[in-house]
């Protein structure tokens, strides 16, 4: 369930502007600083994980919608300017 990422590691206190765009169950692109790093198609939920059986109905696994999280992994991370726009 991993995707490698083509972006860089960026060191020390510096603002990266990252961009996630989201067409439903069909595409999802992360960018960061314009450019696409990472890019999958079709995410849809691992019917062997006991909490994606929960949300698994009538036998569909693509996820088509959901929650947005923001989160850091190993780090302390800072948000602003955190914007949502409803693509056509």
């Amino acid at each position: 369930h991993c995707n490698s990422s083509s972006s860089k590691t960026y060191h020390g206190e510096q603002w990266v502007t990252v961009e996630v765009e989201v067409r439903g169950g069909e595409l999802i692109k992360h960018r960061i600083d314009g450019k696409v790093v990472l890019q999958y198609d079709k995410p849809q939920l691992d019917p062997r994980d006991g909490m994606a059986k929960k949300l698994i109905r009538d036998g569909n696994l693509i996820l088509s919608e959901g929650y947005i999280s923001l989160q850091a992994e190993s780090h302390p991370c800072e948000f602003r300017n955190v914007q949502l726009k409803k693509l056509d």
